[in-house]
């Protein structure tokens, strides 16, 4: 019994593992075009669509604009929210 709720622990944080670790290439990857250029030029899409969704929904504005980095903060940078919290985080 021990063993199986041990195993499935287990189980849990290298699925957390992997998920964080696909995660982390994809931000590298879209802030470094040279990693996997076909993937970036993805992204950047993905980026506009969800800029697109945000600005559509004041939840989301909303929730951004707690965060330290804020989409007005990010307007006014002409940078999209997610890369001004990420640069916020590096200050």
């Amino acid at each position: 019994m021990k063993s199986l709720a041990r195993a499935r622990r287990a189980r849990w944080w290298a699925w957390m593992t992997g998920v964080s670790l696909g995660i982390c290439a994809l931000v590298a990857i879209w802030q470094e075009r040279a990693l996997a250029p076909g993937v970036h030029d993805g992204l950047q899409g993905v980026v506009a669509r969800a800029q697109s969704v945000i600005d559509g929904n004041e939840t989301a504005r909303a929730l951004l604009a707690r965060l330290d980095g804020g989409v007005a903060v990010a307007k006014d940078a002409g940078l999209d929210p997610l890369t001004a919290l990420l640069l916020r985080a590096t200050d």
